[in-house]
């Protein structure tokens, strides 16, 4: 019998894990033990827990590992390929999530500085999955979005040349680094409209292939929000991207970092802050997590501990996508998982401005209030209490999920705009 390991926090992983297979769990803040991981045919991790050559042994019996996040930083797969154990990832499981908690910041950000969000520019560094969700919904909201991403731009013209096919901005990116190899793009080909359906067009349509804003587009915009991998070395790395000298001249109303640490230096961030130069900003994640700057944390109109991704849907998103992976990798069907109705949350419309409302919905204040209380506590705690935060957090539905009353939608028409949907009968 094929034995899988898994966190503990999956979310309904045994609703979507084939009953042929052992489930084995651990708990990510004391780590899988050595018996467990010896007995291991299978990992199924989050990011909470490394996988090198520390954390699992070359001799392990371990052949397939899968990550239920978008990002692969915390996997050493020059090492894991090495070994020959295949890797999967969960990318677009939490994109709309994490649009959503860009959404709430930005709106949250305009309602205390008395900006309407139509007078606003938003510069996307990253335009995946989760960075093309997060300017999708920021345009309907009213910012105006400027998506910059160099690599997708290089790698879809490359594709179109090779293909004769291009790729629409509005969809999912189509190239393996943003799909995963277990979910397969479901767009067809873009043909030219003088071309028969059926036959392939004998020119590339470089029109239809994603065009990256320049540099100076996204650095001239008001609102920065990062969503990149975290990538040390190559052409396009990442660390510290966001840096002094991107800092240096352009005022910024808000900056966002809901992606990795380490794509922005704090230490040149809170010096453009004192210049003046960035209004407010925005952090789920910080560059040594889970230690966390106090000094970045107090100065940040947001902090929060890397739950931006953290919804129902999300989580069960990204269990789906590593089963999912798995039963190709082993040749399995997936089971039948059984129906779920639309929950619904009825608010009583019982507060006033957006930015309560939103709090209400979105428990992102909350979070940052708990994440404020950890600072001041030595590393060898905050660490631990980072985590344990991370995991006790209660899970949220998105937004498509919450029924409201017509009232408050009424009275606050954003709301509509964001996805949120009007209950039946109204509550007072």
């Amino acid at each position: 019998m094929i034995t899988v390991l898994a966190d503990r926090h999956h979310y309904q992983l045994k609703r979507f894990l084939h009953p042929s297979l052992r489930l084995m769990q651990y708990d990510p803040i004391a780590g899988w033990t050595a018996d467990q991981v010896r007995e291991a045919d299978v990992l199924l991790v989050r990011t909470t827990n490394p996988v090198n050559s520390t954390t699992l042994p070359e001799n392990s019996r371990v052949r397939f590992v899968a990550t239920a996040s978008a990002g692969r930083d915390h996997l050493d797969e020059a090492w894991l390929n090495r070994l020959g154990i295949t890797v999967a990832d969960a990318k677009g499981s939490n994109a709309r999530s994490v649009a959503e908690y860009v959404a709430v910041a930005v709106l949250s950000a305009c309602e205390a500085l008395e900006i309407p969000p139509s007078e606003l520019t938003a510069g996307v560094v990253g335009a995946g999955f989760t960075g093309s969700a997060a300017a999708d919904l920021l345009e309907k909201i009213g910012v105006g979005c400027k998506r910059y991403d160099p690599p997708r731009q290089e790698r879809e013209l490359e594709s179109s040349r090779d293909s004769g096919s291009g790729s629409s901005l509005e969809q999912p990116p189509s190239d393996p680094s943003y799909h995963t190899s277990f979910r397969a793009d479901s767009r067809s080909d873009s043909r030219s409209d003088s071309q028969p359906s059926s036959q392939p067009s004998s020119q590339p349509d470089f029109r239809s292939a994603f065009r990256s804003a320049s540099l100076e587009e996204v650095l001239g915009c008001d609102i920065l929000t990062l969503h990149v991998p975290l990538e040390h070395n190559g052409p396009h790395a990442t660390r510290h991207w966001l840096d002094e000298h991107k800092l240096a001249t352009v005022p910024k109303t808000l900056v966002i970092n809901a992606s990795r640490g380490g794509v922005m230096d704090e230490g040149a961030l809170l010096a453009a802050q004192q210049r003046g130069i960035v209004r407010m900003f925005a952090c789920d994640v910080w560059e040594n997590e889970p230690v966390f700057s106090d000094t970045t944390a107090i100065s940040a109109s947001l902090a929060t501990p890397h739950i931006a991704g953290y919804s129902i849907q999300a989580k069960r998103n990204a269990s789906e996508m590593m089963c999912t992976a798995l039963h190709r990798f082993l040749g399995l069907n997936n089971p039948e998982p059984a129906t779920e109705e639309p929950q619904y949350e009825a608010l009583p419309d019982r507060r006033t401005t957006l930015r309560d409302v939103l709090g209400r919905l979105h428990p992102v204040f909350s979070y940052d209030s708990s994440l404020r209380q950890l600072i001041g506590m030595p590393d060898r705690t905050k660490g631990p209490a980072f985590l344990r935060l991370r995991q006790d957090m209660p899970l949220r539905n998105e937004f498509q999920e919450i029924g409201l009353d017509p009232e408050m939608l009424d009275r606050h028409p954003v709301l509509n705009t964001l996805g949120f949907r009007a209950t039946q009968t109204g509550t007072s």
